[in-house]
């Protein structure tokens, strides 16, 4: 059993994985193969991998090659050209805090598995990282290369001298000079949270180079394609969930305002569809629950928290009630078996 995951990532990131591959003295098809990718499927510009794969590949590259900081190489290759349309519509925008939320809106058409969101503070404009799905699926070279990314994407966008207030990582490296020469900025490790400061004055300044006619008829073009790829209300709503289990909350008040939604009117989106807030919450947590406990070490009362349980007590009543024994027993019989 795994834990659902529809998550799809675009393939612009790794286009340049084999040459790093190579170039760091490895096999790119040995690496692919021992995670379940094809290599050939890079060569399809329309398809996508899941974002758990898309993981996997990286961290058994960096084992592979011996290069811990693997995903920061392979983000050196990538700019704003990778995101098409998309890149050509925030180059428009009016202002660097104008390109920064357009970015967001439309990055589900880039990756169903990471999302940002803006946060401003007394001096800064935070754009920081966060991924759908919840620990132990962690991957710091995708960190790393998505970090690495946005930061060459928003020097697209104000020009190659700009610098970021700071960059920050949730992990520290055993050597952060590769970092400190990649971006050339004040870098902080073993943060509470993954993303990068702007300047306020920064994100509000007017990029000469806007056009707004050529904003718009972007701006048309990249939201026809974004609904036309957009996922059901039934998927949007379990991306929602699991989005609200990562940051604290996952209630239908606040998974109706990720979709831009009343409540109301989600109940009845999910009721025409023949299906309920409360079952996809069930089942959302069920699946992750049985994952955690089965194939992870984290502690009940740990899992209790990320799924949005008041307390360990209340996991253990639903589990019960799912498989007929308590989520303990469930994992030393896993355990036994598994030996």
């Amino acid at each position: 059993m795994t834990v659902p995951s529809d998550l799809r990532t675009e393939y612009g990131s790794l286009m340049y994985f084999s040459q790093q591959v190579e170039a760091l003295g490895a096999c790119a098809a040995d690496i692919a193969r021992s995670v379940g990718f094809d290599l050939n499927d890079l060569t399809h510009s329309h398809t996508s991998l899941s974002h758990e794969t898309y993981c996997d590949l990286l961290e058994a590259a960096a084992e592979a090659t011996r290069c811990q900081h693997f995903g920061l190489l392979l983000g050196q290759y990538n700019d704003i050209a990778m995101l098409g349309s998309l890149g050509q519509l925030t180059l428009n925008c009016s202002t660097l805090e104008e390109a920064a939320t357009t970015f967001i809106r439309y990055f589900n058409m880039v990756s169903q598995g990471e999302f940002f969101r803006i946060e401003i503070g007394a001096h800064d404009h935070f754009l920081i990282r966060d991924v759908y799905l919840p620990e132990p699926f962690f991957s710091v070279q995708a960190q790393d290369i998505s970090l690495h990314e946005i930061v060459k994407i928003a020097r697209s966008i104000c020009g190659n001298q700009w610098q970021p207030s700071g960059v920050y990582f949730t992990h520290k490296p055993a050597d952060p000079q590769p970092y400190h020469a990649a971006f050339n900025c004040p870098l902080y490790f073993n943060q509470e949270f993954q993303g990068i400061a702007i300047a306020s004055k920064d994100a509000i300044m007017p990029i000469e180079r806007a056009c707004e006619e050529n904003r718009q008829a972007l701006e048309s073009q990249v939201a026809e394609m974004y609904i036309a790829n957009q996922k059901s209300i039934t998927e949007q709503t379990q991306q929602a969930i699991t989005l609200g289990m990562i940051t604290g909350d996952c209630s239908i008040k606040v998974v109706a305002n990720t979709l831009d939604m009343h409540t109301r009117t989600l109940h009845r989106k999910l009721a025409q569809h023949a299906t309920s807030f409360t079952h996809i919450l069930e089942e959302t947590r069920r699946n992750f629950a049985e994952y955690f406990v089965t194939k992870t070490s984290i502690s009940i009362f740990e899992v209790s928290q990320m799924l949005g349980y008041k307390d360990s007590t209340s996991l253990s009543r639903s589990y019960q009630r799912w498989h007929g024994f308590s989520p303990s027993f469930h994992r030393k019989k896993s355990s036994v078996s598994q030996h």
